[in-house]
């Protein structure tokens, strides 16, 4: 059995790496709670890769704000990463087989208990520090292979065909398809219990990163939900404004509807910070606006320019 040193290598060198710095990434064998404590006291010890992802975090985070240096990825971090292996595991066709769907809940249980032991961020620069690693989660995509030949078809996904299958394509009439599959697509097939855990548990992942569940709001699933950890963010000035420039990024028209879908679906306790997600909602809706009225102001006064989206 692994150690858990190598364990946590195995996470620093298939997630966290490849996330960070672009990559493919190579998944392990699922975590569990085990991931809890995996980075408790430890640090990347390749010294070069370390300074690779300090200086890639960095300037992930100066699209937000003017910071020079953000602290390591602390425990909490770390369980995230454990987590995001552990929820990409799901998508794991071969995890179970006719006698053994049970895997694929138990692990689903498993994460919403892992996630449930990572705490909001502390404040807007945990935030921000959390963001720097997992920006880029939402842009994972998994490459799914089709073949077929004369005699047959045969699919692959995330693995390439064998070389076998390839060979002699002329003759065998050999024709092949590649399709990228996004995070949000790759538990379908599965059985559908599979699948809205699979959701399910993703948009508890994302709310752990409250910039990032931001960032992606224009997401196609699973739905952006306030959460109290992004709630929290906009309650204060510092944390609405990075929220805001995170939305900035992507198109006004979809994320003003986002915001409505997710205000009308407040309820239960966050209900009480009604007001505040309504005021937010209101100022980033006026900010769209006045960043879309000052072309045209300028083209009127005999400036010609054109709105930015």
């Amino acid at each position: 059995m692994a150690s858990d040193d190598e364990r946590f290598e195995e996470l620093v060198a298939g997630i966290v790496a490849p996330l960070v710095l672009g990559g493919k990434l190579h998944l392990a064998r699922p975590f569990g709670q085990a991931g809890t404590k995996l980075g408790e006291g430890r640090h990347i010890v390749d010294a070069d890769l370390r300074s690779r992802i300090d200086v890639a975090r960095v300037r992930r985070a100066r699209l937000l704000a003017p910071v020079d240096t953000l602290p390591e990825l602390d425990e909490h971090e770390w369980a995230l990463a454990a987590a995001l292996n552990d929820v990409l595991q799901v998508t794991n066709h071969e995890l179970g087989g006719l006698f053994t769907k049970g895997r694929y809940m138990r692990l689903l249980r498993s994460v919403f208990e892992l996630c449930g032991h990572v705490p909001p961020p502390r404040d807007v620069g945990a935030a921000l520090a959390r963001h720097a690693t997992f920006a880029r989660v939402m842009e994972l995509n998994r490459a799914d292979t089709s073949v077929r030949w004369w005699t047959g078809s045969a699919s692959f996904r995330g693995v390439p065909p064998p070389k076998r299958l390839l060979m002699w394509q002329g003759l065998r009439r050999v024709h092949v398809e590649t399709q990228r599959v996004p995070l949000h697509e790759m538990c379908d097939g599965l059985p559908s219990t599979v699948a809205e855990g699979y959701q399910a548990v993703l948009a508890v992942w994302l709310s752990r990163s409250p910039l990032t569940d931001l960032g992606s709001i224009t997401r196609a699933a699973p739905a952006f939900a306030w959460s109290p950890a992004t709630i929290a963010l906009i309650a204060v000035p510092a944390g609405r404004m990075l929220a805001f420039r995170v939305l900035a990024r992507q198109r006004a028209e979809h994320v003003s509807a986002a915001l409505e879908k997710a205000r009308a679906g407040l309820d239960g306790g966050l209900g009480a910070h009604r007001a505040v997600v309504e005021e937010f909602s209101r100022e980033v809706v006026s900010a769209f606006e006045a960043m879309h009225a000052k072309p045209e102001k300028r083209a009127g006064s005999g400036t010609s320019s054109s709105p930015r989206t």
